[in-house]
């Protein structure tokens, strides 16, 4: 704008110089055309110098490129990997490990025993409970693993009458071992389908006597052991403040094995004599269990199969954890066995060469094994418990067996969650 004001003076100085130095006598026309062309010019320069000043300008815009969202790191550390498996692990694996050591002492003095004839006695029980769960999307599978052994040491006093010594004795208590994995898959929010495997047995051999030179073996190690295997459903209460499962097994076997022919023979001549042949054995008594619910043409082992149901209890009370009650209810009923001896004695007395020496088997009843377990903590690593079994199981014994055990001692107890 600037240097179009500078050309339009030029211009003006020109047309001045001129109009002086001609004649003061030119026409007047010419002077007033000179000024009408100043003015046109003038004009033309002012309102080109507006049109360029009316020109928008450019407007300078900044985009944020820079990304506000967090991206996961290409590269993890080993420390990060390691972190994050620990993490995964955690979150599917539940470990429960506990281990309790009791005993009990038992004392009383000469004038007791002269009347009561007891015993002074020391008896120690060692518990231990494994339990894992594993859970991955709808497949679980648990394992449980249980063992107790216990023993009685009795302190036996002499006699004054009759001037004997008579040595002390030690006796075992409690003996077994016990192991069941249950793979399982989610069907709803209290239903699993799924199996069940569990293996029971002992750890130490058992007698009859305390005698050394005259006892004789009456268990040991698979001998009896029992095998389970079943196939069905379990309801799991969703409640956490009643944890109960039940497990219904429409079919389910039932194995039995006495691998130690010393323990066979000891309950084969408690049961028809130690002179009695076998071979002069009736057919009755050859189906007659005679060892641990075994028969003679069981041999060492006795497969059952049939149906099964479990009821499982497991809680704990108190924010401290300080009282906990743990339940378990089985029951077989081997009907298919039931189904196959009356074919078999249906065809043997059909026959008439048979007539002489009819088939008869014994009726197969429920087993049923009730346990509970109770302990009480009185500090981190002193607990009460208390122990009591019912059992019933026919091929053994025609009574109802049971066991009582109360013990004070240490306890430890390990949990991941």
């Amino acid at each position: 704008m600037l240097k179009h004001s500078t050309n339009i003076q030029n211009l003006f100085y020109i047309c001045m110089f001129k109009v002086t130095t001609n004649n003061k006598y030119n026409d007047m026309k010419r002077i007033f055309t000179l000024f009408a062309a100043l003015i046109a010019c003038a004009g033309m320069a002012h309102a080109q110098a507006t049109v360029e000043s009316a020109t928008p300008q450019e407007q300078v815009t900044f985009a944020n490129e820079v990304k506000t969202e967090k991206e996961a790191p290409a590269f993890k550390s080993e420390a990060q990997i390691k972190a994050e498996k620990a993490a995964a692990r955690k979150e599917r694996n539940t470990i429960e490990f506990n281990a309790t050591l009791n005993g009990s002492l038992a004392h009383f003095n000469e004038h007791w025993l002269k009347v009561n004839g007891n015993n002074n006695s020391i008896t120690g029980i060692g518990n231990v409970l494994f339990t894992h769960s594993y859970t991955k999307g709808k497949f679980t599978i648990g394992t449980k693993v249980t063992g107790k052994l216990g023993y009685a040491y009795n302190f036996v006093e002499d006699d004054p009458k009759t001037e004997e010594v008579e040595p002390s004795t030690m006796s075992k208590s409690q003996d077994e071992w016990f192991i069941q994995t249950s793979p399982a898959y989610v069907l709803s929010n209290s239903w699993n389908v799924g199996g069940s495997l569990s293996l029971r047995s002992q750890f130490a051999n058992g007698w009859n006597s305390t005698d050394k030179e005259t006892r004789k073996l009456t268990s040991a190690g698979f001998a009896p052991a029992y095998l389970i295997a079943s196939v069905g459903v379990t309801y799991v209460c969703p409640n956490k403040k009643f944890p109960i499962k039940i497990n219904i097994a429409p079919l389910s076997m039932n194995a039995i094995y006495v691998t130690s022919e010393n323990v066979r023979d000891f309950y084969y001549k408690e049961k028809f004599g130690a002179d009695t042949d076998v071979n002069t054995l009736s057919l009755k008594d050859l189906n007659t269990p005679y060892v641990y619910g075994l028969t003679l043409r069981n041999k060492n082992q006795r497969y059952e199969g049939g149906s099964s149901i479990q009821v499982d209890f497991d809680k704990t009370f108190g924010k401290k954890g300080v009282f906990r009650y743990r339940t378990t209810l089985y029951s077989f009923y081997g009907w298919i066995n039931q189904i196959a001896q009356q074919n078999d004695s249906k065809k043997w007395n059909s026959n008439p060469e048979n007539a002489n020496q009819p088939l008869k088997y014994e009726s197969i009843v429920p087993t049923v094994r009730w346990e509970n377990t109770i302990d009480i903590k009185a500090t981190k690593y002193f607990s009460t418990q208390f122990y009591f079994q019912l059992y019933y199981n026919k091929a053994q014994n025609e009574k109802v067996q049971t066991q009582t055990v109360l013990g004070v001692g240490l306890a430890y107890t390990f949990k991941n969650k």
